[in-house]
């Protein structure tokens, strides 16, 4: 299934997102209501709960994926701190899965791609990066905080077509 959640700018769609991964500000206040995923409270979660659920369950495509990754860091590298973190894989296969999970997004001659960093990939595919690390453990739900932000419209097109067959 796809939600979609929609919103004049500054209405609080990137905030109710970020609260829902446990990922806002420690000084927001949240006075009412809960959030329910799987049987957990996620308000009542604790930090250490939230992270085992983060990744493996419940993962996020953040709005600005430049931002969001790591620019001092290998792409592939990332992908396999999310393996090495959340899935049951051994150090000797983080790679191959990383490579899968990049082959998955459709990023073209994967192999390479996983050594390159942030900055010598273009929005798209940097977009794409972002995807396959949220979808490297297979989470049961995916939250896209405006995936195709400042990417040209083909671009856009291509990412949420992506989206969808992934869904499927």
């Amino acid at each position: 299934e796809i939600v979609g959640v929609v919103g004049e700018s500054g209405s609080g769609k990137s905030v109710m997102a970020y609260t829902v991964m446990g990922l806002h500000d420690p000084a927001a206040r949240i006075e009412a209501g809960h959030i329910s995923f799987g049987g957990t409270d996620l308000l009542a979660a604790s930090e250490p709960e939230l992270a085992e659920i983060r990744g493996r369950e419940l993962a996020m495509i953040f709005q600005s994926p430049r931002t969001a990754l790591n620019p001092i860091r290998k792409v592939g590298l990332q992908i396999e701190d999310v393996l090495r973190r959340h899935a049951a894989i051994r150090s000797e296969d983080l790679r191959r899965h990383a490579i899968q999970a990049l082959e998955r997004v459709r990023i073209p001659d994967p192999e390479r791609r996983f050594d390159a960093y942030p900055f010598e990939l273009s929005g798209g595919m940097c977009q794409r990066v972002m995807i396959a690390m949220a979808l490297a453990c297979s989470p049961a739900m995916l939250i896209a905080d405006e995936p195709t932000t400042g990417l040209d419209v083909t671009t856009q097109a291509v990412i949420m077509d992506l989206i969808r067959d992934l869904s499927r």
